[in-house]
């Protein structure tokens, strides 16, 4: 019951914040908000993305939005960016301190049962991230408690975690202008990463 409540709990203390925040996050205030101003959301999202890597009630795509949404383009990637590697870093050596414990990890969570039990190399890890099917923080402990090397996994990790990644915050960063170029573009290559994702994965999956 308590796991269930913590999702609820965090979702209300930020809906509470951004309704305490409402007047400062008007698209003339935010364009006026000064590099200080900007740096210090910048922390703050990154924190989030930390705490997103342990709980799964954080959607990594609405924290990457919010960062369009709110900063200049290359300070959200940038920010975007080095927040998908602290929320993939945290469940990712939380697993590499109970390597070995795969059958109970499967057994919490059956959908793992679908991963390789050995390390990953840095080109699965790649096309995991790539396909974005299973939770983030799900796939990080299971990479670290199979074994999976630091280099595979950050670098293929990050690799295939930038298209979703940059389409986020080129939607976050549309949605000043709904309806605009450059919001339809991003939804366009988000739904075709998606529809590949489920491409590649489906047969996998149906015989599993």
């Amino acid at each position: 019951m308590k796991k269930r409540l913590i999702p609820l709990v965090l979702w209300a203390l930020l809906g509470l914040g951004a309704w305490l925040c409402r007047s400062a996050l008007r698209p003339e205030r935010v364009a006026a908000w000064t590099p200080e101003q900007s740096w210090l959301a910048a922390l703050l999202l990154l924190a989030l993305y930390a705490l997103k890597g342990l709980t799964a009630a954080l959607p990594m795509t609405a924290l990457a939005g919010a960062a369009g949404l709110l900063l200049p383009f290359p300070l959200a990637l940038g920010t975007n960016l080095c927040g998908a590697a602290a929320a993939q870093a945290g469940p990712y050596l939380l697993g590499r301190r109970r390597q070995g414990a795969l059958e109970e990890l499967a057994a919490r969570y059956p959908r793992l049962r679908r991963l390789n039990a050995e390390p990953a190399a840095g080109r699965e890890v790649f096309l995991l991230r790539l396909a974005g099917v299973l939770p983030v923080e799900l796939v990080s402990l299971w990479l670290g408690a199979a074994g999976t090397g630091y280099g595979a996994y950050f670098a293929g990790g990050l690799l295939g975690s930038f298209p979703r990644v940059l389409s986020a915050t080129v939607l976050g960063a549309a949605l000043w202008d709904l309806g605009g170029l450059r919001f339809w573009a991003s939804c366009v290559f988000g739904w075709a990463l998606t529809g590949a994702a489920l491409a590649l994965w489906g047969r996998k999956w149906a015989a599993a």
